[in-house]
């Protein structure tokens, strides 16, 4: 089972950043390495980089996101923008995605301000699209520098009763 935390800590973040280094060639992001490394700096400085450790107390998990959305320059703060989810392969599946669902809803309520949406960025494949396609609406397909990627959004009502539906 996966635990998860704030990784508030240098030690934590640090962890965390290395696990990440580790299996830099499978996160699946078509981002330059300087520019997932600055998404992670400011998920740090939202106390939204989060980490999920195995029974060893290793990281097997991180989940990155920020307060805003970098359509919008952040102004609107009731929008999440999820940055990166990486989960070491033995740990994929059904138990351990809604064991971080689950948690990352209850950080979301827990928060001060208001959410009313969460917002991420895909690789634009049929996989992808069939994936994220039970939780959230695509609701673009742009065409960065570094490849097409879809933008989806999930509200957070409908992030709450995901679980529930399964």
């Amino acid at each position: 089972m996966i635990t998860w935390k704030n990784a508030e800590s240098e030690i934590d973040r640090e962890e965390g950043i290395q696990f990440l280094c580790r299996h830099g060639t499978d996160l699946g992001l078509l981002y330059n390495w300087s520019t997932v490394m600055n998404s992670l700096h400011y998920s740090m400085e939202d106390n939204g980089f989060l980490i999920g450790t195995d029974g060893d107390d290793r990281v097997a998990a991180v989940l990155a996101h920020t307060v805003g959305t970098l359509e919008d320059g952040y102004k609107d703060r009731a929008r999440i923008e999820i940055h990166l989810v990486h989960i070491e392969e033995r740990w994929r599946g059904g138990a351990t995605l809604l064991s971080m669902l689950r948690m990352f809803a209850r950080k979301l309520l827990e928060s001060t301000g208001e959410v009313r949406e969460v917002v991420f960025f895909a690789p634009s494949t049929d996989a992808n699209r069939r994936r994220f396609g039970k939780l959230a609406t695509l609701t673009k397909t742009t065409e960065p520098p570094c490849g097409t990627l879809d933008f989806y959004t999930v509200s957070m009502d409908r992030l709450l009763k995901f679980d529930a539906s399964l």
